[in-house]
Formats: structure tokens, sequence, C-alpha cells
């Protein structure tokens, strides 16, 4: 039998519901699973969005630059 652990913690109805719409954007059919890769991917998860944060800037620069010339 596997040596699995488990973990409880209380989110209110508005919480529980972003967190389900989230997860179902991601495309995740579980709850535990979005959460547990959120958990221990969390490194990777922030890296990505500040990448992606980082390619929107780059994109509104290049447009406010061409408006300039």
């Amino acid at each position: 039998m596997p040596n699995n652990r488990r973990l409880q913690f209380m989110v209110s109805v508005i919480q529980f519901e972003k967190i389900r719409q989230q997860a179902h954007e991601s495309g995740y059919i579980k709850i535990a699973t979005y959460l547990r890769d959120l958990a221990l991917n969390r490194n990777q998860f922030i890296e990505e969005r500040i990448i992606e944060t980082n390619q929107n800037v780059k994109k509104v620069l290049e447009v406010l630059h061409g408006r300039r010339k």
C-alpha cells in the first residue's frame, strides 16, 4: 500500500469556486491534481508568469515605439 499523506484545509465558497475555475481553465479535471501541481511547481509557475509578462511588456513597448516614428 502506498505511503501517501492527506492534506486538508478550509476555504470559503468564493475561494473554492475561484480555485475550481482556475483548475478548469488550466485543463485540470481534478482540483487535487491542480493544487498539487501548483504547490510542487510554484517556482516554475511564477517563472512562466514572469516570462509571459516580460513578453507582453516587450510587445507594448514595440507598439509604443512604432507610434513615435
